[in-house]
């Protein structure tokens, strides 16, 4: 064992100003008894005893006097003369001061609490023995009493009923005895004049609770305040407060744990009982000195032989260091080591109590747990750790050749406080999860398309420590995560509750519990793998059946699905996904392969899963320690508690979920939706995550937000000729042309004139099967009229308009031609622009004949109103569309991109 001392020049008056202050701020409620050892107690009854050896009084009775002070009667305070206390004892009492004591019964106090009675002449211990035999004898009985005088010289109680009219006449009163050492009754009344009514909650004292509680917490430590009431409510008839319920709790638990300066005095002790029953193992205990000779508890590390001598014989070379704080009086940190088992199972290393977490305290740390398990420089193994930059900084300094990885969840939680949503989530574990660099790399340009600045912000933190693609391949491990030692931490959670020397028990008392469960469960295994291995290979090969084989030679072969493929050499156990080389265990195409020649893909997991190694790992189990009545007394200076480090806020128990991690049942149903992701806005400078109350910035004036434009918005023109303008497609029809209701611009369920497609005709073309040059649904002329069955124009239903000699009509052609030039800025060319408008060879021409006309003749303007159909300008006829008969004639903004639709092109 190693003494570590540390020297903290401090002065002497900051000292005394941090130790010593109120015993209201220094006792805690949670161990009442901490400081019980500094207090003062009473000497008034002691300077009053006529017997000298009535002065000595134990430290535990002086204890138990002064904390139930609060029985004892406010209104009669003090104490009277010797001629008084002469008085009482022989004029008003029974006088049994001189008697012999060989007559009188002694008090047994295994007898059960309520069925001990008070009886004249019965002698005690000591006061506080009769005090707690009257308590048990008043709660019994369902009569309150209390205590008028209650010290180290006498005892008188009385009834504690405030009936004034009818006095109840209960009373008793001891003292000391002269010629032997016991405390006798020398007066008693038992009779009751008053109503029984089991108003005893005073005597229901949180100390005398905290007795009858102590079987209960330590079957269930985990026992609720609400718990105990509802107990205390059926057992005794009466009612206390949730918070005497939660002191008597604390009292109980310091009770069984013991008292906190106990603790940490007996530290040395514990260390060299480690040391006698477990010889080999590693214990370090640091303490401070200050200069006024004061010594405080620093840290202590615990790493015992059987434990790292199974980590050297069958785990692999991962190590996963973490560290979590300590919930008891006193603050810390509890750093852990903690290993996989051949199971893939929490394997804990080593595990060390610091005051805070820090690079000096994670530099010893790492240290010492390098000396145990012989890292040397680190080469050869693997750490995972989150991103505490002592941690970090330690790691470098003490293990410079280890491979660091850091936990992708906690790179991810950085990572969402400035790139948040699904879609960064999907993109950033795709990208963690990838095995191939290549891959990694697509992944990457896949968050560069989204947003540069989230990929510079992941490429800054080193991908090679949170990504699968660099990773070695001879530690069969593929974790990105730190989990399991966050879920040793939820183990020992009720541990870290407890203080030092019972948290260090409890977890002692679990390895051992588990050294020996581990290995009777091993005998149970029939397969040579271990079944987590197996359990996690079909859960590779959930994809199976869609992979195919195409084998190369006996060992070599192919593994494809559709486009992806992958060479397996089942030789060397190798696929280029790398799945199998970094995990060890066949991946999708490995276990496809494997099939393929007849062999069983358990054969082929790496040999770090064996059963025969989880067996060696267990074999050698902690030996027993001796319970602390039976510890070694050393010569050691007893440290001191360490200094309590009050930080702000309320103290919490459970550790703070982040908002990416999977929530319990519980806050799964409190959850609301609405408000998830959202951030408050500052009407003040107009930034998010504070309001105006907290805002410390400047002013900022808003600017003026844009008028929209009335009306539907235009469709995008990249992706414009792709959708059904003359169908669904306008800009202002109520399902898509300008002013139609599913198509052109003039009809209502149809082109520009036309019902559904055709400038002009109903269904088809300019003379069509069904319809006339007016259309029979939206059209411009009558309803019904039809000039034709079958002439003139497409026999079908068609999507051009055609006349004669098959050219544009002119009132169309400068519309069609701004719907050319459109196309054209676009980037397509005179071939894609043809198809896409449906125009035949001369169409074409007499559209690029009219080129130069169409300039002069139109403005290019696109926002320019049109006239109505009757009026001109420079003989080119303009159409003036209504939205509705029913409503007020409106002017339509004609775009080119709707025309090619609008003709059913």
């Amino acid at each position: 064992m190693a003494v570590e001392s540390e020297v903290h020049h401090e002065s002497s008056e900051e000292y005394d100003s941090e130790e010593y202050e109120d015993d209201e701020e220094v006792l805690d409620t949670k161990h009442i008894d901490v400081e019980m050892e500094d207090v003062d107690f009473k000497t008034q009854g002691k300077e009053r005893c006529k017997d000298a050896f009535l002065n000595f009084s134990s430290d535990y009775e002086d204890n138990e006097a002064d904390e139930d002070n609060d029985l004892v009667d406010e209104d009669e305070e003090g104490f009277g003369s010797e001629e008084e206390i002469n008085d009482t004892a022989g004029a008003n009492d029974l006088d049994l001061g001189d008697a012999v004591g060989a007559g009188f019964p002694i008090h047994d106090p295994s007898v059960k609490w309520n069925k001990m009675k008070p009886l004249l002449g019965e002698r005690y211990e000591s006061p506080h023995q009769l005090q707690q035999c009257l308590t048990n004898y008043a709660i019994k009985s369902g009569y309150n009493i209390k205590f008028a005088k209650c010290d180290t010289v006498r005892l008188t109680a009385k009834c504690g009923s405030k009936m004034k009219s009818q006095p109840c006449p209960f009373r008793v009163h001891a003292s000391w005895m002269t010629q032997e050492r016991s405390f006798q009754i020398k007066t008693l009344v038992d009779e009751h004049k008053c109503v029984r009514n089991f108003n005893i909650s005073n005597l229901l004292s949180p100390r005398w609770l905290a007795r009858h509680f102590l079987k209960e917490l330590i079957m269930k430590p985990n026992l609720k305040c609400k718990e105990m009431q509802s107990i205390i409510r059926t057992k005794f008839h009466c009612g206390v407060s949730w918070s005497k319920a939660y002191r008597t709790r604390c009292r109980a638990m310091t009770i069984i744990d013991g008292k906190l300066t106990e603790h940490y005095a007996r530290v040395w002790d514990y260390c060299h009982e480690l040391l006698r029953s477990n010889p080999g193992s590693t214990v370090q205990v640091g303490v401070t000195v200050n200069p006024n000779q004061t010594t405080y508890f620093h840290r202590m590390y615990l790493c015992f032989k059987a434990i790292k001598e199974g980590w050297k014989i069958g785990c692999r070379t991962v190590i996963d260091i973490d560290g979590s704080f300590l919930k008891g009086t006193c603050k810390g940190e509890l750093l852990t080591a903690i290993g996989r088992d051949a199971n893939n199972q929490v394997y804990p290393i080593a595990w060390a109590v610091v005051d805070i977490e820090n690079k000096a305290n994670w530099k010893w740390f790492l240290e010492l747990l390098t000396e145990d398990l012989n890292l040397l420089d680190g080469g050869g193994f693997t750490v995972i750790s989150d991103q505490h930059k002592g941690l970090l900084e330690a790691t470098k300094e003490v293990l410079p050749n280890v491979e660091h990885r850091q936990c992708a969840r906690h790179i991810y939680a950085n990572f969402r406080k400035t790139y948040s949503g699904v879609e960064f989530k999907n993109m950033f574990w795709a990208a963690s999860l990838s095995t191939v660099k290549s891959e990694f790399l697509r992944k990457m340009d896949d968050i560069k398309e989204v947003n540069p600045n989230a990929y510079e912000h992941l490429i800054a933190r080193h991908p090679h420590t949170w990504c699968r693609a660099f990773f070695r391949t001879d530690v069969a491990c593929e974790a990105v995560e730190n989990g399991i030692a966050e879920c040793f931490n939820a183990i020992i959670l009720d541990a870290r509750k407890k203080p030092l020397l019972a948290m260090f028990e409890e977890i002692r008392l679990y390895m051992m519990d588990r050294f020996y469960h581990m290995l009777q469960k091993a005998e149970k295994w029939e397969s040579v793998v271990c079944p987590a291995a197996i359990k996690k290979m079909n859960k590779f090969g959930e994809d199976l059946r869609n992979w195919n084989v195409n084998p190369s030679g006996p060992s070599i072969s192919e593994a494809r699905n559709g486009l992806e493929g992958y060479v397996v050499n089942l030789q060397s156990r190798v696929c280029n996904c790398k799945l199998r080389d970094i995990s060890g265990i066949p991946c999708v195409h490995a276990q496809c392969a494997i099939l393929f020649t007849g062999q069983d893909p358990v054969h082929f997991i790496s040999e770090w899963f064996n059963v025969d190694r989880f067996k060696a790992i267990y074999a050698n189990n902690i030996l027993p320690v001796n319970g602390r009545n039976l510890w070694p007394r050393t010569s050691y200076i007893k440290p001191l508690p360490p200094l309590a480090r009050r930080m702000p806020g309320r103290p919490t128990l459970k550790r703070k979920r982040h908002v990416t991690e999977s929530q319990d049942k519980y806050s799964q149903n409190k959850m609301k939706v609405i408000g998830i992701g959202r951030k408050v806005q500052c009407k003040n400078c107009l930034q998010r995550g504070h309001n105006k109350a907290s805002c410390k910035n400047p002013n900022v004036t808003p600017e003026p937000k844009p008028k929209k434009k009335m009306g539907r918005p235009r469709l995008d023109p990249d992706i414009s000729h792709l959708t059904r303008g003359g169908v669904r497609g306008g800009v202002r029809g109520s399902r898509g042309g300008e002013m139609g209701s599913r198509g052109g611009r003039g009809g209502n369920k149809g082109g520009a004139m036309g019902n559904i497609g055709g400038v002009v005709a109903n269904r088809g073309g300019r003379g069509s099967k069904r319809g006339g040059r007016a259309s029979n649904r939206g059209g411009r002329g009558s309803k019904t009229s039809v000039r034709d069955e079958g002439g003139g124009g497409a026999e079908v239903e068609g999507d051009t308009v055609e006349n004669e000699d098959d050219t544009i009509p002119e009132k169309y052609l400068v519309h069609l031609w701004k719907s050319m030039q459109d196309l054209k800025q676009s980037g397509y060319s005179i071939e894609e622009i043809k198809n896409s408008l449906s125009l035949t060879d001369s169409r074409m021409k007499h559209l690029n004949d009219y080129n130069d006309t169409i300039e002069q003749v139109l403005p290019m303007s696109m926002e320019e109103e049109y006239p109505p159909q009757n009026e001109t300008q420079d003989g080119v006829k303009k159409l003036s569309l209504r939205h509705n008969q029913k409503v007020k004639k409106k002017k339509a903004l004609m775009t080119p991109r709707n025309y090619q639709y609008t003709l059913g092109l």
